[in-house]
């Protein structure tokens, strides 16, 4: 591995473009060396229109010339370009993407706002050293973009939820037609969030509350701060700053693009919003964007460094709050995982299974049986479909599809017509997770954890399975034989199943 990196992180964002550069080591993590930003206003025409016009291509395009002149003369060794909301949405994402690939040969991916979010937080844990003593004590983060906003709860050290709500400052505007009328902002505001609170948002106990998203560093420049601490009178007095004055001299005074000025007042009614009259808390303002996220996700899978917390605990943690809402047991999942775990760290050298896989499998295990909430009969397509309806923060979108997939052939039936299309390696690995999920679940089909541990190797060219338990286990092995026959059908090996006593 050499000594450093020179990097680039580029956001294709719903107001601009941005580029980082950063040198990367071992020895100083990460070194910003330039920051570029780009005014566009992509997500204003993509969320009136649905789609994105030549005329901006063009413009992106022109951009992006300039940035790799730019990345040429700091002799960038690697760059990696997310697109957000604004490209997501738009109906014609595809065409753009290649365009651009044609005419600069950037290649943009299209992250989804779970990825997006859960860099955000990546990025606010590796720039803030406590972090980690925040979300021990509780804190709650509402991160605002232009097209959406997530709303985070940690308690202990553990992600209780993360839910998104389809509207951010600017699609708050676009909805509007751009209406500044303050009244009539925070009428349709608190309409949408006191929905949402009343599903989801109940009584959080928290001490911390973190403000992130485009607009933190303008607000913080109003207030004439570079502190990360803030208070509710900062953002009261910022709110009636604009209110009273009006926008134009708030972009005038505080040399402010207009467009950008113009969403900071969504922005600061979302934080009231959740915040409400809980004067108590203690308001926490990281200045944190998605190019911070992008060199924190580049630093940690080229091993340079890396967060004290455990994200991926984060995706389990959040499935299992979403889980919990159809009634599922949560002895049985947790059961299911142990066992697939076992199986899968036998199995994962020789069959091409990785950690990363292990992550899905677990969030399967957790989502398999949701759907008996609605009907026994074909419990797994319902299964499916609400998997399908909850994303993961942390998990793409081609992860949340293998999830759902995994959830609906847990029977071993491989039938479905979007699974037809799905390329030979995305196929291969739903049906292993698939096979994996089956035989877990079979060694506690009574959903009453009696085999107490469980040992697998492979021997002979057979996987074989040992199963500690000083109980009656007959049911369990016929579900297993059934089960077995699809994963010597996937594996090209046969499960055995070895009883022995506890003591």
């Amino acid at each position: 591995m050499p000594r450093y990196k020179v990097f680039a992180a580029i956001e294709l964002g719903s107001t601009g473009i941005s580029m980082r550069i950063a040198e990367i080591s071992k020895k100083n993590g990460i070194s910003v060396l330039d920051t570029v930003n780009y005014d566009i206003s992509l997500g204003k025409e993509s969320y009136a229109t649905g789609k994105i016009s030549y005329n901006i291509v063009d413009k992106i395009c022109g951009c992006f010339e300039e940035y790799l002149r730019i990345m040429k003369g700091y002799g960038v060794d690697d760059y990696v370009c997310y697109a957000t909301t604004a490209v997501r949405e738009a109906s014609n994402s595809e065409y753009i993407i290649d365009q651009i690939n044609i005419r600069t040969g950037i290649k943009v991916n299209i992250i989804s706002n779970e990825e997006e979010r859960f860099l955000h937080n990546k990025a606010f844990a590796l720039q803030n050293d406590y972090f980690d003593n925040i979300i021990e004590a509780g804190a709650v983060i509402v991160d605002v973009s232009s097209g959406s906003m997530q709303v985070s709860y940690y308690e202990g050290s553990e992600l209780k939820f993360s839910q998104n709500v389809p509207t951010g400052s600017l699609r708050v505007l676009e909805n509007l037609s751009c209406n500044n009328n303050i009244g009539i902002l925070e009428d349709f505001i608190k309409s949408n969030i006191n929905n949402y609170k009343k599903a989801f948002y109940k009584n959080p106990d928290y001490k911390y509350f973190v403000a992130m998203g485009n607009q933190i560093k303008y607000i913080k420049k109003i207030c004439d701060t570079e502190n990360d601490n803030i208070t509710i009178n900062d953002l009261d007095n910022v709110y009636r700053l604009i209110e009273d004055r009006g926008i134009d001299y708030v972009s005038d005074k505080y040399e402010i693009p207009y467009e950008i000025a113009q969403l900071t007042i969504p922005s600061i009614l979302f934080y009231k919003m959740f915040i409400g009259n809980e004067k108590d808390k203690i308001i926490i303002a990281p200045d944190i964007s998605l190019v911070d996220g992008i060199l924190v996700e580049y630093v940690e899978k080229n091993a340079y460094t890396h967060t004290k917390h455990i994200f991926t605990d984060d995706i389990i943690s959040s499935s299992k709050y979403y889980a919990g809402k159809y009634d599922v047991s949560r002895r049985h999942y947790n059961k299911v995982i142990d066992i697939g775990a076992c199986l899968m760290t036998t199995l994962s050298k020789r069959f091409g299974l990785s950690k990363r896989h292990l992550v899905l499998l677990k969030v399967a295990s957790i989502f398999a049986d949701t759907g008996y909430y609605i009907n026994i009969n074909d419990y797994n397509k319902y299964s499916y479909d609400i998997i399908k309806a909850n994303p993961i923060i942390g998990l793409s979108q081609k992860e949340h599809e293998i999830i759902s997939c995994v959830v609906l052939f847990q029977k071993g039936v491989f039938d479905f017509e979007e699974y037809k299309y799905y390329s030979k390696n995305r196929k291969l690995l739903i049906s292993k997770l698939a096979a994996i999920l089956s035989l877990s679940k079979a060694l506690d089909v009574e959903h009453n954890q009696k085999i107490k541990d469980v040992k697998s190797v492979i021997r002979n060219g057979n996987l074989i399975i040992t199963a500690y338990s000083d109980e009656d286990i007959t049911l369990e092995e016929r579900e297993f034989n059934i089960a077995e026959e699809v994963f010597e059908e996937v594996f090209g090996i046969k499960a055995v199943l070895i009883k022995k006593g506890l003591k």
